[in-house]
């Protein structure tokens, strides 16, 4: 089991990510339900982790907008496992996305302070 807790109406689950040279970080992701993909992380924490690049995304916004993101990869800590994962550097908030949901059962209590579940199927 993977847990969490609501603030600020985001829910948020803390991962550790692996980079090069076995750099790690502990990270605060928001739940993203409207990201298909696996992570992002702001470009300074890319950097930070030396993750090696692997290519250019076309993406679009939640705004509807179009941009080009860049891909890396990654090692990231689920459910007591270490799985490789696409992460895209983008500004902002840390995202976890539905990709790495495949399989699994989320529940939120959706109250400042709630918890956050996320259960193997």
């Amino acid at each position: 089991m993977i847990s969490g807790l609501v603030a600020g109406r985001h829910a948020l689950i803390r991962l550790t990510v692996r980079g090069s040279h076995r750099r790690e970080v502990e990270v605060e992701f928001v739940l993203d339900t409207g990201f298909a993909g696996f992570l992002t992380l702001p470009p300074a924490v890319v950097a930070a982790l030396a993750l090696p690049f692997a290519y250019r995304v076309p993406a679009y916004l939640a705004d509807g907008s179009r941009v080009t993101l860049h891909a890396y990869d990654a090692v990231v800590l689920w459910d007591g496992a270490e799985l490789s994962v696409e992460v895209l550097a983008a500004g902002g908030e840390a995202l976890l996305g539905t990709s790495l949901l495949d399989g699994y059962e989320i529940n939120i209590q959706f109250t400042d302070g709630g918890p956050v579940t996320i259960d193997r199927l």
